[in-house]
């Protein structure tokens, strides 16, 4: 079951352009355990908090994000990006396999995405905006994912083993990396007032996969100022991204 008693939080002001760029390793706070054979899922919290930034973005009718309900009308659209980078530190690799093999033990939790044309695992993944009251400022949305490893965490570790959304996986001592310019690596904030909040991060959010023991946190917070919704902010024009 998903894991919310450790949470990461960090402080930070956002302006325009102020993420940063840089690879950041988090191998020596998640160190590899004996997890008796299992993973443990937890986030990166340092490209989480330095890749933040606030953006405004146009979408128009027939635009997968919203039939995604990744925001939530058409027009600009004020949006909190950010980096999620899923790291097993279990000693265990997990397996999740071909997404089209009615044998599979995940089988009935893939969907297929339209827009990305490609199987996600449905739920894998939480994001939420809270008050810091820990009521719900914006519901946010569960992402589905389609997990790969993308980055070695570990230097005493297997070799890569799940490289494409046709079998799925995340080794031991790997992170499955999903960077704000994808669709959907956000939360919609367009008209939250001026204010101090929290964004709050689960992963495996249904429970899906065994972690064992699970020592690593589940759920990832950081503190986060939003400005006026009047405010100007950078406008993101770029193509988005529909896979890694």
């Amino acid at each position: 079951m998903n894991r919310t008693a450790w949470t990461a939080i960090a402080v930070f002001l956002l302006a325009p352009g102020a993420a940063l760029a840089q690879r950041t390793s988090v191998s020596g706070d998640f160190p590899i355990y004996d997890n008796l054979g299992k993973p443990d899922f937890t986030v990166d919290p340092k490209r989480f908090v330095s890749q933040m930034e606030i953006v405004d973005r146009l979408f128009e009718a027939g635009d997968c994000e919203l039939d995604e309900r990744t925001v939530g009308g058409t027009g600009y659209r004020r949006l909190l990006r950010f980096d999620t980078v899923i790291v097993n530190a279990g000693d265990g690799d997990q397996l999740v396999g071909d997404p089209t093999d009615p044998s599979g033990p995940y089988y009935a939790n893939f969907e297929f995405a339209q827009c990305h044309g490609h199987y996600h695992n449905k739920g894998f993944s939480d994001y939420k905006l809270l008050n810091l009251n820990r009521t719900v400022a914006t519901p946010g949305h569960k992402q589905a994912f389609c997990l790969e490893d993308n980055l070695r965490y570990s230097n005493d570790t297997g070799k890569r083993q799940f490289v494409t959304c046709s079998y799925q996986g995340i080794s031991s001592g790997y992170g499955d990396w999903y960077f704000k310019q994808l669709s959907g690596q956000w939360i919609d904030i367009t008209g939250i007032p001026e204010g101090d909040y929290i964004v709050q991060v689960t992963v495996n959010a249904i429970g899906l996969f065994d972690e064992g023991a699970n020592l690593y946190p589940n759920t990832i917070e950081a503190r986060v100022h939003i400005p006026d919704p009047r405010k100007k902010v950078t406008i993101d024009n770029s193509p988005l991204l529909l896979a890694k």
